[in-house]
């Protein structure tokens, strides 16, 4: 049986008609609707709508299907960015915003970036951040969302954060350190140990002093969570208390008592 829905069918003037006479070729239905898919639920330009619905190569055809859909993506990524930025500006109760834990610490960042050449932090990820007590107190909870954690700075912040660990400026590295202390409570026990490991061993081989008493410092913060173990930061042992200033030394006892 002929497709109803074909051009082929009644030819480009349509059914009743004999093509040349009468009214303008209509454009068949299939065609419309195959273009709206394109160009509606796809969201191609016109443009990139034509050459799809004009191409018969596989290879043509794909190579635009991929590239909107990776274009796509990149801006999902910015709406979703966006979204969690104004969540937490919301959400945020401290009368100064740059008082805020999370927005002073990442605007600091931005700036010591701008100063330092160096690249501006990527990571500002407010969603189920928790600031300290009266710095920064969410709103009222909402509802839990079965489909995340109930806490999560997500792994994009995650691999922010341990590629400031291991750079090779020591403002980076110290900058990741006050991020992750800011930052503690929005951590999930995964996310943690990932750090924490992370942490114990930089700071064994920390030569710049201020740089390992962030270290420890962010380390100790993580500690207050509960939710690594022993076997995660098992590198700390390697550092002797001898080797480090009386200030931070503290943090040292405090992990020994702990952990060991």
């Amino acid at each position: 049986m002929p497709d109803p829905t074909s051009c082929a069918r009644y030819g480009r003037a349509g059914p009743g008609r004999r093509p040349g006479r009468g009214r303008a070729a209509q454009p068949c239905p299939a065609r419309l609707a195959y273009a709206q898919l394109w160009h509606e639920d796809g969201l191609l330009t016109l443009a990139e709508t034509s050459a799809i619905v004009d191409s018969d190569r596989l290879g043509d055809r794909l190579a635009l299907i991929a590239g909107q859909r990776d274009a796509l993506r990149e801006r999902i990524g910015r709406l979703e960015r966006a979204v969690g930025v104004l969540t937490h500006m919301l959400d945020c109760r401290t009368d100064r915003a740059l008082e805020c834990p999370m927005t002073g610490a990442y605007i600091r960042g931005r700036v010591d970036a701008a100063l330092d050449g160096t690249p501006e932090p990527t990571g500002f990820w407010p969603e189920g951040f928790a600031g300290a007590a009266g710095d920064c107190a969410p709103a009222p909870a909402r509802p839990a969302d079965p489909a995340r954690p109930a806490r999560s700075v997500g792994d994009e912040h995650l691999l922010s954060l341990t590629r400031g660990l291991v750079s090779d400026a020591a403002k980076v590295r110290e900058r990741a350190c006050e991020t992750i202390s800011d930052r503690v409570r929005s951590f999930d026990r995964r996310e943690v140990r990932t750090p924490a490991s992370l942490l114990a061993s930089a700071a064994v081989l920390e030569q710049d002093a201020d740089c390992l008493e962030s270290e420890l410092n962010a380390l100790g913060e993580l500690a207050v969570t509960g939710l690594f173990e022993a076997e995660d930061i098992a590198a700390r042992r390697r550092l002797p208390r001898a080797s480090v200033r009386p200030a931070d030394a503290e943090h040292l006892d405090c992990l020994t008592a702990e952990y060991f």
